[in-house]
């Protein structure tokens, strides 16, 4: 349930201030920086120019578009807020430290690290604080939501919970509940201070009580909301729509049905596989090269059919872990597995195994981040099995995604640990966002670097 409210005066007064700090922080910290930072290479003077400072702003309006502020929105938790500054941290140095190394070949690392750790601290210190002070003025009674809920079902009684229980939503103050009172509602809406009332009255059977219960809220400029009745469908967050002069419910929204948000990620995959592929990817390749000819006959790349984007099948690629054997295509691997090597074992375990898929990605089979791709035999399997299994394919599969830093990676043992993972795949699906794709990232890392466990 999504229950942000966009107000234009929080906008200006919250948002608007917090951009321009930070934009003034990156600016501060760089010409501090340049006063006593000691460049080695002389390349690196290039920053001392104002076209660097150009690069600069440039980055941070470009980080603002992808990682937008919305400091006056409900349920803006503090785990977000430090999230979002990293991020946009990131994004504003990462294309001032591009620009600079693609026009003028110049790579100050300390410098930008250094740059990078000072504006994450300030910034993050900044946004905590202008946070505070906006909860510590909504704790106050100021700028709360005052909500009434008409309707005595259960859909009543949840929206009631959400509002009474749960952190996210401390901001809004339910304030009264109504069975199906008219004259009760009416009387309290002119004569109390309410911004939103929620109906879950059926309009079906009770027409005219919802219809006036509606006029007298546009009479009043009280945001009116109906609470629908899902129970019995396959999927609750649907999502309405008009077609003509129809009313329409679509079963899910999809960001990455954007043209525009679709055609960010594929940029995000092209630049860092190819980056990839021709840094790092050859020193590996001789690597594991050499670890794998001598561990056991055979080639050094396993292929093997998956299925990808709407079902089409597409030939992985990943680095051989097993002895060649007859139940590739049919058993996934296990802990104990007699088939991996000595040296198969390390890749899988390091998660090393997995990195000629980003030739599937650079192809555009895959995406960095997205639902694992299953053996056709498995995709066959469980779609008899596990409701909504095929919605995961409505997006490119990943090398890594949502499932496997939850916890769902590896063998599944049960149609249970598969139904945990869809429902994963799918909430990513409906949530996508470049902030989740970089949160994804860096969670993998963190979960290879630390020793996962499940990946055998």
């Amino acid at each position: 349930m999504n229950l942000k409210t966009f107000n234009i005066k929080e906008f200006l007064l919250y948002s608007v201030p917090v951009m321009l700090v930070d934009l003034a922080i990156h600016i501060g910290i760089f010409e501090w920086l340049l006063k006593i930072f000691v460049f080695t290479d002389q390349v690196d003077f290039v920053l001392t120019r104002p076209r660097s400072l150009y690069f600069l702003v440039v980055g941070f309006i470009i980080a603002m578009v992808l990682v937008p502020i919305r400091f006056y929105y409900r349920g803006y938790t503090w785990k977000r807020l430090v999230v979002r500054a990293f991020y946009q941290c990131l994004i504003t140095l990462g294309i001032l430290a591009l620009s600079v190394q693609v026009l003028f070949s110049s790579f100050a690392g300390k410098f930008f690290l250094q740059e990078g750790i000072a504006s994450v601290v300030l910034i993050t210190l900044w946004h905590t604080v202008f946070r505070a002070l906006i909860l510590s003025a909504r704790r106050r009674g100021r700028n709360k939501i005052h909500v009434v809920i008409v309707g005595e079902n259960e859909d009543a009684g949840r929206l009631a919970d959400t509002f009474s229980t749960m952190a996210d939503y401390a901001d809004y103050k339910l304030v009264a509940t109504f069975c199906e009172d008219l004259p009760a509602v009416e009387d309290y809406l002119k004569h109390n201070k309410v911004h939103q009332l929620y109906c879950s009255l059926n309009p079906a059977l009770k027409t005219e009580t919802v219809n006036n219960i509606i006029r007298t809220c546009e009479n009043l400029f009280i945001d009116f909301f109906y609470v629908p009745n899902m129970d019995g469908y396959l999927h609750r967050s649907m999502n309405f729509s008009q077609l003509g002069p129809m009313t329409v419910m679509k079963l899910r929204e999809e960001p990455l049905s954007n043209p525009l948000n679709a055609a960010v990620k594929r940029t995000f995959d092209i630049v860092l596989s190819a980056l990839f592929l021709v840094t790092v990817y050859p020193i590996v390749w001789c690597f594991v090269a050499i670890g794998t000819s001598l561990s056991s006959p055979g080639p050094i790349l396993f292929k093997q059919k998956r299925t990808g984007y709407k079902g089409k099948p597409f030939t992985m690629y990943k680095f051989r872990s097993m002895r060649v054997n007859a139940d590739a295509d049919r058993l996934q691997a296990t802990a104990d597995d007699p088939r991996k090597t000595k040296f198969g074992d390390f890749l899988r375990r390091s998660s090393i195994d997995e990195l000629p898929q980003f030739i599937n990605v650079l192809k555009g089979d895959m995406s960095i981040i997205g639902p694992r791709p299953h053996m056709e035999l498995h995709t066959d399997m469980y779609t008899k099995l596990v409701d909504e299994y095929l919605v995961r394919h409505m997006v490119k599969p990943g090398l890594t995604g949502w499932a496997q830093v939850n916890g769902c990676r590896g063998e599944t043992k049960t149609t249970d640990a598969m139904a945990d993972r869809v429902r994963y795949d799918i909430w990513y699906i409906e949530n996508w966002s470049v902030a989740l794709d970089f949160k994804i990232f860096f969670m993998t890392i963190a979960q290879i670097l630390g020793g996962d466990k499940q990946a055998y």
